[in-house]
């Protein structure tokens, strides 16, 4: 069975300010809608979530890996896939920086 949520979320101060930027770059840029934008930064902020949170080990060994088959299927036409990517190998190595001109 197919799972499906509707995520809704108030926003408000700085990080309303940081959407409000976001959604403007994205009109400006071309057709992309609001709803699509939103799936996009959603989407992006769970798979940086998860790289982190398996790197941090705060999921078992095996869920871990069901997620990130499950990431890799949604994700790999993604254009931040690739920082997510880096994002994980960061966490899972010894830190240092990310050279996101790369």
């Amino acid at each position: 069975m197919e799972k499906r949520y509707r995520v809704e979320a108030d926003l408000d101060g700085e990080l309303a300010e940081l959407y409000s930027g976001i959604l403007q770059a994205f009109e400006q840029a071309g057709s992309t809608s609001l709803g699509e934008m939103n799936r996009t930064l959603l989407q992006t902020g769970m798979l940086m979530h998860l790289s982190m949170m398996s790197s941090f080990g705060l999921l078992a060994d095996d869920e871990a890996e069901r997620l990130k088959a499950v990431a890799q299927s949604i994700a790999g036409d993604h254009l931040m896939w690739e920082i997510a990517q880096m994002a994980s190998q960061h966490w899972s190595g010894d830190g240092g920086t990310i050279d996101l001109k790369a």
